[in-house]
């Protein structure tokens, strides 16, 4: 049977006509889960403005695909009755001028913790889950997944626009979460001793609350038989979610097939390509750390189904990630639709037209369509 993973996406409250934030309105998110979600819930996220959608525990594509589109639809058709839209994008069009937090002590603690980086964590990721049988398959799974953090943030960039304007960047999202203490590639783990001492000194070093803030891009869930892979921004559409989540479980599955810890890369280089790689998406050539050369996205896609191509088969998930490179070449990913729509018209054009695609369920007229849900 193929290995379980779970979505978790993140969303703003928009006003359509000004562009601008709102705040979740008192008792929306109750109203919604009293509702049918196929398996998923909504719950609030640090900032007023967001909400976290949760997906069921997954099997299939379809099943992630109807939790992921049953909770977009619902809380799409409760915000209408707000006059407010969310949105699914790494960053707003504009900041406000005061941060309202989510009530909650733990919000309260991580805002007196870092009041600086809460006041303008105006962003949301798109965070993957998927089962391990213990920690040191983890371990060894976060190893192989280490040269990939940078592709996946590529193909998975979509905030481009910073406070009224364009950032320079096509994950502004991955570069502004930086600024965590513990963030980015993790290092390579040699063993489950090596990362528990690791662990231990960075949270008696004081640079951390708790180990919910060790930020690295793929990381072992706390909680959960899980390692949680936080590369991608927020996208546009279910199906995008759910295809990287595809993806990222094929090559979970494969590095652990191999029954070996990956070939270490340096961290500083994988690093360097993370920056690059939230600077360019897909819209020219990437830093590969690997070959330490440059790459075109098209070659760092076909990289991708040469690694993990067998497993995403045996999955049953070949079609649809070979579906989501089409519409990537199509019509861009995330990035480089919204730098579309802001040039058609600034803020408003660009919330009104990731409104059109937050709950969309297909996208006629697209080439290589063999699996539906987009």
């Amino acid at each position: 049977m193929p290995r379980t993973f779970g979505i978790e996406e993140e969303f703003f409250l928009v006003n359509p006509q000004t562009a601008t934030l709102a705040t979740v309105p008192p008792g929306l998110l109750e109203h919604v889960q009293g509702e049918d979600l196929a398996g998923a819930t909504l719950v609030p996220e640090l900032l007023g403005s967001q909400v976290e959608l949760v997906s069921g525990i997954c099997t299939t594509a379809s099943d992630a695909l109807e939790s992921l589109l049953m909770g977009r639809r619902k809380l799409q058709e409760a915000c209408a009755g707000a006059g407010l839209v969310p949105v699914a994008t790494g960053t707003p069009p504009f900041l406000p001028v005061e941060t309202e937090i989510s009530e909650g002590q733990r919000y309260e603690d991580i805002q007196h913790f870092v009041p600086g980086i809460v006041r303008e964590h105006y962003i949301n990721g798109l965070h993957i889950h998927v089962h391990i049988p213990d920690a040191e398959s983890g371990l060894q799974a976060m190893n192989v997944l280490r040269p990939w953090l940078p592709a996946l943030t590529a193909i998975g960039a979509n905030s481009p626009v910073w406070n009224g304007e364009l950032s320079g960047f096509e994950s502004w999202r991955m570069v502004h979460y930086r600024r965590w203490s513990v963030i980015g590639v993790p290092p390579a783990f040699d063993s489950m001793d090596h990362y528990q001492r690791l662990r231990r000194i960075m949270l008696n070093s004081g640079a951390l609350l708790d180990a919910g803030h060790i930020g690295w891009a793929v990381r072992l869930s706390e909680h959960n038989p899980t390692i949680e892979v936080r590369a991608a921004d927020e996208q546009l559409t279910a199906g995008e979610s759910v295809a990287i989540a595809m993806l990222v479980r094929a090559l979970v599955d494969t590095g652990l097939a191999q029954g070996r810890m990956a070939k270490t890369v340096e961290d500083r280089l994988l690093d360097l390509g993370l920056w690059h790689a939230s600077k360019m998406g897909m819209s020219g050539p990437l830093f590969d750390a690997g070959t330490e050369t440059r790459l075109e996205p098209e070659q760092v896609l076909g990289q991708l189904l040469d690694y993990a191509g067998e497993h995403l088969a045996n999955n049953g998930d070949l079609d649809f990630v070979q579906n989501y490179f089409a519409r990537i070449a199509s019509v861009g990913n995330g990035a480089q639709r919204q730098r579309a729509s802001w040039a058609r018209g600034g803020g408003p054009a660009l919330v009104q037209d990731a409104q059109q695609e937050f709950a969309r369920r297909n996208d006629a007229g697209l080439p290589h369509q063999p699996v539906t849900g987009w």
